[in-house]
């Protein structure tokens, strides 16, 4: 009976202490788990694809990737690189990509089409003068509207996005009638080519190509810009499927963007190597156009206003029928995502409550 009585006290006491271990363990992790942030390896690693424009405007979108921060908001990121965004946008629509950064100019014209898209952020706050006119000089010929009005000219842009709006806006600002210029359509890489051998003479388009046409064409080239008519935006875009089943994804995604511009503040050296190893361009290419781009998350009325003025070009033009229903465009923002991130970045006239 003793012998038994003593073995019965001996298993509660391994149970006991058994217990008592355990909880200590449980006790330590959950100190651990609420003192520290939790590591990437915790993560569900989600894959995602992106669709890119190979250009220093995706600088954002290329840190994020390069620096490992979409890997630490747990988004296992693949960058599909396309010539334009216009394409990625029509990747994105086709579903062959998770979501495309792309000019603003594509989105309005795949809206107004009946396409349904959210835009999430900026991947730049603003440009500047980042669209411009490159020319052939001419003797005295300084001014654009003398320039274009002294006989009929070649102009070359990129239809279907901002370049092309950009030469509407420009040729509508200096009253320079169209049936003075020829204007065609070419890929932005085939610009600078095209200048400088003489098949057109003049280029509408973006950087880095209206930077690297006016290298090449040096003091025998003129460059026709106003910044105040319009300056590209690049917006990341969604669907509203992705808005309602992929919060998280989407809120990773802005987070890792954000974590690429304080990165851009602080080392601006090493943002432009690794700008310079994803677009492939010269070093002097990505140094001359830097200053044109303001890269930081954000989502601005311009972006709207735009989008206003960009319809009633698709309508003048004949992109759109006359009769076309111009949407609130206010409702194609979801700036929730930015605002629990950096709420001073959504600078909006009205922001849309959630």
């Amino acid at each position: 009976m003793n012998k038994t009585r003593i073995l019965t006290s001996i298993n509660w006491f391994a149970l006991a202490l058994i217990m008592i271990i355990s909880s200590a363990c449980e006790q330590t992790a959950g100190k651990q788990g609420a003192d520290n942030k939790p590591l990437s390896s915790a993560k569900v690693i989600q894959k995602v694809s992106i669709g890119i424009q190979v250009s220093p405007a995706m600088a954002l979108v290329m840190i994020a990737k390069d620096k490992g921060f979409f890997l630490e908001e747990g988004l296992d990121v693949e960058l599909q690189e396309f010539t334009a965004g216009k394409f990625a946008l029509q990747a994105f629509l086709s579903g062959a990509i998770d979501f495309a950064v792309s000019g603003e100019v594509p989105v309005v014209l795949a809206a107004l089409q009946g396409n349904q898209i959210r835009v999430v952020t900026q991947v730049v706050e603003r440009t500047n003068n980042e669209v411009r006119v490159v020319a052939h000089r001419e003797k005295d010929l300084l001014q654009a509207d003398k320039y274009f009005k002294k006989k009929k000219r070649k102009l070359a842009t990129s239809f279907g996005g901002g370049p092309e709006f950009f030469t509407y806006t420009f040729l509508k600002h200096f009253n320079i009638d169209q049936k003075q210029i020829e204007i065609l359509s070419q890929k932005p890489e085939d610009m600078p080519a095209a200048l400088a051998t003489g098949s057109v003479d003049a280029i509408a388009i973006f950087d880095p190509f209206a930077y690297i046409a006016e290298n090449r064409l040096g003091s025998s080239g003129i460059t026709f810009s106003e910044p105040t008519l319009y300056s590209e935006l690049y917006v990341l875009n969604a669907n509203p499927s992705q808005i309602e089943n992929k919060p998280q994804i989407i809120e990773a995604m802005i987070r890792a963007l954000d974590k690429a511009g304080h990165f851009i503040d602080q080392d601006t050296e090493s943002s432009k190597l690794i700008v310079q190893k994803y677009t492939r361009l010269d070093r002097s290419v990505i140094d001359g156009i830097w200053n044109n781009f303001v890269f930081r998350p954000s989502l601005t009325q311009t972006l709207i206003d735009y989008w206003y003025a960009q319809a009633t070009w698709a309508k003048e033009t004949g992109k759109i029928t006359s009769d076309t229903i111009i949407p609130d465009f206010q409702k194609m923002l979801e700036p929730k995502f930015l605002e629990k991130i950096n709420p001073t970045a959504v600078k909006l006239n009205e922001i849309k409550k959630q």
